[in-house]
């Protein structure tokens, strides 16, 4: 059984303790697991067989029909 000066020196330790990290730990954190994310997904699938999809930006409306192309002045 506890007696009181136990008590108050039981409360004395558990007031210096805090349970939440600071909260700058906890960002640097999640930062380091999404970029170790990104990285593992890069290497996982880097190297497949299948084609890398097109941008809309390079499909050429002119480069589908039968007519030829105009010309690209700069």
């Amino acid at each position: 059984m506890m007696t009181r000066h136990d008590q108050e020196l039981l409360e004395k330790q558990l007031r210096r303790i805090d349970a939440a990290p600071p909260s700058g730990v906890l960002m640097l954190v999640m930062a380091i697991v999404f970029f170790a994310g990104m990285a593992a997904g890069g290497f996982l699938f880097a190297y497949t067989d299948q084609s890398p999809l097109r941008l809309a930006a390079n499909n050429i409306p002119g480069a589908t029909s039968s007519e030829p192309a105009a010309p690209v002045v700069r």
